[in-house]
């Protein structure tokens, strides 16, 4: 496999968007990924509408990267609220109240768990729960299972797809390191964008972009508003405002008689495999990074 040359002696070299965009079985990576969006988190209604809605992915996933990354001698590195809404500001996902929103949510639903700091019982430390952790091992087998369809004997996809918890915590660690890719992958990909940041919508999405490569035409079955809105665990008002407002943008096209059926321009696919390649060859820099600091680890021991 053809790998991306460093930029710098800091990164270590990994897979460019190009080399992906131009692999042969380019087409299977991305309808692999398109299954992995539809069927994340299963049935789980209240995570599929919640972690389907970028903000509140990206919030969680960066918890995990803060708490994954810290340092038990250094405090100003362990996961509190101010420090995730501080990370949080520069991925843009909005202002110190929205943030604190977010981790009380969590708290509720036991993926955070907070401990006074010793020395200081007003302040609060954050640790995501097992369950948390476990949540976050799903989302990353299916991101690393595009990878893997096109270099099955690579150890560190295998290692994501088993769901080994020592891969996961020096991917999760190194995953701070490349904060501004994930942003500037969501801010050049606008046609993706506007669905990534409502709920749901990486399932609506992902059920547009299953009807543009099974059928010939590209229209989804009749029905899309109902269909997508139960995948998403939305609401069919829900789903039809999000497409209308895509297709005022030009992102997608609406029949609506005699039952709804919705068809993704060439601008949205275009966009959406694009930005499937941009955000694996950023998996796969994280992944890197992971392994050299594993085996750094390893040669501590």
């Amino acid at each position: 496999m053809v790998e991306a040359p460093s930029q710098t002696p800091s990164l270590p070299p990994y897979i460019s968007t190009e080399t992906l965009m131009r692999h042969p079985r380019f087409d299977e990576v991305v309808s692999n990924l398109i299954d992995g969006l539809a069927n994340l988190y299963g049935d789980d209604r209240r995570l599929v509408r919640e972690l389907s809605e970028y903000g509140r992915a990206v919030t969680f996933m960066l918890s995990i990267c803060i708490a994954m990354a810290a340092e038990e001698d250094k405090p100003e590195t362990w996961l509190t609220v101010g420090r995730l809404a501080e990370l949080a500001a520069m991925l843009g996902l909005g202002s110190e109240r929205r943030i604190r929103r977010f981790v009380e949510e969590m708290r509720s639903d036991g993926h955070l768990v907070e401990m006074p700091m010793a020395g200081d019982k007003r302040r609060q430390r954050l640790h995501p729960s097992a369950r948390m952790l476990e949540i976050d091992r799903e989302w990353t087998a299916v991101f690393h299972a595009p990878l893997a369809l096109i270099a099955p004997q690579e150890a560190r996809y295998q290692a994501a797809l088993s769901g080994d918890p020592d891969y996961h915590r020096h991917y999760r660690a190194a995953s701070l390191k490349t904060l501004g890719l994930s942003r500037e992958n969501m801010a050049e990909h606008l046609a993706v964008d506007s669905f990534m940041h409502q709920a749901g919508g990486s399932r609506v999405l992902a059920t547009l972009m299953r009807a543009a490569q099974d059928n010939p035409d590209g229209w989804s079955e009749p029905g899309f508003y109902s269909m997508a809105a139960e995948r998403s665990a939305t609401t069919r008002a829900h789903v039809r405002g999000m497409v209308r407002a895509a297709a005022a943008a030009g992102y997608v096209e609406i029949a609506e008689a005699p039952a709804a059926c919705v068809r993704a321009t060439p601008a949205l696919v275009d966009d959406f495999r694009a930005w499937v390649a941009q955000g694996l060859s950023a998996i796969d820099l994280v992944s890197k990074f992971a392994e050299d600091s594993c085996a750094l680890e390893k040669a501590h021991l």
